[in-house]
Order: structure tokens, then C-alpha cells, then sequence
């Protein structure tokens, strides 16, 4: 679904602040996982974003009624979490209703049952702390996937200054595939919007090309 974005289409809590790119991935993660992981870009912290000790008090669903409104693609319109599972955001895009944990990583994708876990554990946590899992689709698509809390960054936007948490996932194949990517996404602490995010591609297929680039951010009224 395009307008959503890709985070899956492309541990342990450490105590204390990890100084920037410090690998915290679960000790016990696979070699695998663990030499993905070394392979992470490193982290370098922006001028207008600063380290975070976690926890982190960023809204896990937007309002009912918000929406992000994006250059080449549809209006993702926020509807509420799903009763009785707050993390569990409702959304439509361009005429399709999906779920999606904190809005980011979608019920039907390959890895959900990690994937909540793992972002709750980096949103929550500190500015460098990893998690990790494996996807494994067919023969041909087997993933280590990472995710990595980036800070909390000013961001501005459309003559707007946002706060927003920055969570990237580095995504790399393994056995015969090569493909590499990081995706990266900012969250509005207050509102919970998803308001930009990038990808970037490294090698291997698929080529994406679909970022989050606002024309306009509606927080429900």
C-alpha cells in the first residue's frame, strides 16, 4: 500500500545513554543478525537532534480524523486505534483500510510478530538501541532486519517545528539475496502522525522510491 510507509518492504535494553552508533542488539541475536548489525550505517547525530535516554513519550496512534496529506500519493487518513489495542493504529489510503502497529509496520507483513515487539523496545528506549529479527518470505527473500532509535529531532515541516522521534530499519538479505536498505521515519511525539520519512537504497532489488514527502499535516481538531 503506497502512502504508508515501507518500513517492512525494504534485544535487550541497554542501561545508561550508548554514545551514537553504539551497537545494543541482543547479545544472544543470531551471528547473522549480529554481523547485520555491523553492517548498520552508523548512527551520526543531526544538529537539530539530541540523544534520549528513553522512555520515550511519543502517542502510539494518531487521533481519529487526522491526516497526512503527501506529494505523489494518496491522503493517509488516521481513524483511532483498534479497541482495546492501543498501539494498533486503523488507517486509509487511497480507499484501502489497513492496521498497523504504531502505524508503521502493517498486520498482514511478513515479521509482524517480531516487529511489534521490536519497535516498542527502540521507541521506548534509548538513542542507539537496536533490535533485531529475521524474515524469511521464500528462498529467495530472506531478510536480518534492524531497527534503530535515532534520537528525537526538531524537524521542520511546511513552516512548522515538529519533535519527533527518528526510527530507522535496516534491512539486509542473506543466502543468495544481496539487497540493502535503510528506511527511516519521523513520528510526532504529541500527535503521533507519521510527518516524513526517506528510504535509501544500497543494493540489490527492489528499487523503491516511495518516501513520505507532506503537503500538509492535519492533526485532528
Amino acid at each position: 500500500m503506497r502512502g504508508i510507509w515501507l518500513i517492512a518492504v525494504v534485544g535487550l535494553a541497554a542501561c545508561g545513554m550508548p554514545a551514537p552508533g553504539a551497537p545494543t542488539l541482543n547479545p544472544a541475536a543470531s551471528a547473522g543478525l549480529q554481523q547485520a548489525a555491523r553492517n548498520y550505517p552508523q548512527l551520526i547525530l543531526g544538529a537539530n537532534t539530541t540523544a534520549t535516554p528513553g522512555p520515550n513519550a511519543v502517542r502510539a496512534c494518531p487521533e481519529a480524523g487526522s491526516r497526512v496529506e503527501q506529494k505523489g500519493g494518496p491522503t493517509i487518513n488516521f481513524l483511532g486505534a483498534v479497541a482495546g489495542k492501543p498501539d494498533l493504529c486503523r488507517m486509509s489510503v487511497g480507499g484501502e483500510t489497513a492496521e498497523g502497529w504504531y502505524g508503521i509496520w502493517l498486520t498482514d507483513w511478513p515479521g509482524v510478530e517480531a516487529a511489534y515487539p521490536a519497535l516498542t523496545r527502540v521507541m521506548q528506549g534509548t538513542t542507539g538501541h537496536v533490535e533485531g529479527f529475521d524474515v524469511n518470505m521464500d528462498a529467495g527473500h530472506m531478510y536480518h532486519d534492524l531497527i534503530r532509535n535515532e534520537g528525537i529531532e526538531r524537524i521542520n515541516l511546511l513552516g512548522k517545528t515538529y519533535t519527533a522521534i527518528k526510527v530507522s530499519h535496516y534491512r539486509e538479505g542473506y543466502g543468495t539475496n544481496v539487497y540493502r536498505s535503510v528506511s527511516t521515519v519521523w513520528k510526532d511525539l504529541p500527535t503521533g502522525l507519521l510527518i516524513y520519512a526517506t528510504y535509501q537504497h544500497i543494493s540489490g532489488t527492489p528499487v523503491l522510491d516511495d518516501p513520505l514527502i507532506p503537503t500538509a499535516i492535519v492533526p485532528a481538531r
